[in-house]
């Protein structure tokens, strides 16, 4: 599947579906879902209607998405989907991500190979536009579906170069990360696994040291105490020449790291690259990602493409 980002308007778009970013009542709205309503005419309300008249009785779930018919815009279908309000301290990756499956799901039940897509939740949703740009191409570009084409349309300028920027972020290629992952030495990956196997949950648990007073009276920064098995599997972890930082942000696989059973070896070798060079500059991140499953899910992934891929 081909991705492009382009600046434009959503309703110029001849694709053959449209996503629009409605609101749950699917009545219309502001932003783009107005938009798409104004131009596509009545039909398509009259749709959404029929829909709330049935099924849909309670609204569309935020992160499921249904299709109508497009009215006068020129494609042949609009596909409706509800994304997250933002809000601090709930996990907001993983329904806007359901936003981009769902909606590539409905496009392939319609048969629908080109789909133009707006910026979901960045607007009175209050989504952070530079994570919504990371989650967007990243649950796009790992997509299972028959869609020939996706195409992220952005009105403004800001919006553009953002997702324009989460776009490059996906380099370097499968592959080249593949060819890096071959080129680890066999008893670096055997040192890997032997690690990974003997770990206990003592080795797991790790505790906070720091914040005493040095000599020259300066309290000491508060820096993680791991076992001497969690850092020799540190450092045995094979990493990948991905931008981290990007990676760092918006990743839906950081908040779904069981995804990456399903996912390219190469997506487990950049999350990776996350935890052990985030470690650097935010202590606890690599220890964390052990309590959380997130580096046990790396390792399982790693040790499937070792045994039967490679």
């Amino acid at each position: 599947m081909r991705i492009t980002v382009v600046r434009g308007d959503i309703t110029d778009q001849h694709v053959d579906a449209v996503v629009n970013a409605a609101n749950s009542s699917l009545l219309g709205g502001g932003g783009v879902d107005g938009a798409i309503h104004r131009r596509g005419g009545p039909a398509i309300l009259e749709e959404c209607r029929r829909l709330r008249a049935g099924h849909l009785g309670g609204g569309l779930p935020v992160g499921q998405a249904v299709a109508t018919t497009a009215g006068n815009l020129p494609a042949k279908w609009v596909i409706h989907t509800v994304g997250p309000v933002f809000t601090d301290g709930q996990d907001n990756i993983g329904p806007l991500a359901s936003c981009f499956r769902e909606s590539l799901r409905v496009a392939d039940e319609l048969g629908a190979r080109t789909v133009a897509l707006p910026a979901i939740s960045t607007g009175v949703y209050r989504y952070p536009l530079e994570e919504a740009a990371y989650v967007s191409l990243w649950t796009l570009a790992r997509a299972s579906t028959s869609v020939d084409e996706v195409r992220l349309v952005l009105f403004d300028q800001k919006a553009y170069d953002t997702f324009d920027r989460a776009l490059e972020a996906l380099d370097p290629s499968d592959a080249e990360v593949e060819d890096e992952l071959r080129r680890v030495p066999e008893e670096k990956w055997r040192e890997l696994f032997e690690l990974a196997d003997g770990l206990t949950t003592e080795d797991r648990e790790f505790t906070w040291g720091g914040g005493e007073k040095n000599e020259d009276g300066v309290i000491q920064w508060p820096y993680p105490r791991y076992s001497d098995r969690l850092w020799q599997l540190y450092v045995a972890l094979p990493s990948a020449n991905a931008d981290w930082m990007k990676w760092m942000s918006g990743n839906p696989l950081r908040t779904e790291p069981a995804r990456l059973a399903g996912a390219p070896v190469a997506d487990a070798a950049r999350l990776a690259t996350v935890y052990v060079r985030g470690e650097r500059f935010n202590d606890g991140v690599f220890g964390r990602a052990f309590q959380d499953g997130s580096m046990d899910a790396i390792i399982a992934r790693l040790r499937t493409w070792y045994d039967t891929e490679r």
